[in-house]
């Protein structure tokens, strides 16, 4: 099957606004005891969650379909090992215990390259191991509109909603940022929803079992537990115990 290149608006001025304003990864705390090394974070942008997992031991490589991203990771985790790639073209070097897949699924994607991004992460995992995956649901309620008030910083975000596609759930935007030296980049993006009905058969589908249903960071995060068939051995933790 031929895909479209995703799009994605995480580049240049972009990149520098992910690095440096979203530092926070309170999802850790949440999904932490589901992570055993080696880790896969699908996704992993500038590092949000990769660079403290690192720095607390876990075994952790990252991709993510923008090399900007991955170039702004590679600052923050120098030593981990990135590459550039879209989920559904995922071919790690390696199979994980543990994948994490966090704000990313249905990002610039088509429903079929997330459907094939399903069996991707399913056969990047070793037998036993854990895919966390988090995604926002929430009432589809978007509109078109302009441009809204720039965000306040060094970098100014804007953005503004070009069409919607209801029967899809997707949201075709474009996204601005201006710097006060004068310099300004206008990307495009669109955004796809995924339902629990959905996604629960599209897990399945992949060859996913035990699939838990689990509450997020906040209201609209619903949070995905699914492990490989197989049976993974218990791993020594940092504390020489085994998990």
């Amino acid at each position: 099957m031929t895909f479209h290149r995703p799009q994605t608006w995480h580049h240049g001025l972009m990149a520098d606004y992910w690095a440096t304003n979203n530092l926070e990864a309170p999802e850790l705390d949440r999904y932490r005891q589901y992570l055993r090394s080696p880790v896969l974070d699908a996704g992993c942008g500038t590092g949000r969650l990769l660079a403290p997992l690192r720095e607390e031991g876990f075994d952790v490589d990252g991709c993510d379909l923008s090399a900007d991203m991955i170039e702004r990771c590679r600052e923050r985790a120098p030593g981990a090992t990135l590459w550039v790639s879209a989920l559904h073209e995922l071919d790690p070097p390696r199979r994980y215990a543990s994948i994490v897949c966090s704000g990313v699924f249905g990002l610039g994607s088509t429903r079929d390259q997330d459907v094939e991004a399903a069996t991707r992460l399913h056969d990047a995992l070793l037998p036993g191991g854990t895919l966390v995956l988090d995604n926002e649901e929430r009432p589809f309620a978007w509109q078109v509109r302009d441009w809204n008030q720039p965000s306040p910083g060094p970098i100014a975000c804007s953005s503004r909603v070009d069409a919607v596609d209801r029967a899809d759930r997707c949201v075709h935007m474009t996204i601005r940022a201006e710097t006060s030296d004068g310099r300004r980049e206008e990307h495009r993006l669109t955004m796809r929803w995924w339902t629990r009905d959905e996604l629960v058969p599209l897990l399945e589908g992949a060859g996913f079992e035990h699939i838990d249903v689990l509450d997020g960071v906040d209201e609209n995060i619903v949070v995905y537990v699914a492990s490989r068939h197989g049976d993974l051995q218990p791993l020594r933790r940092r504390d020489g115990h085994r998990a």
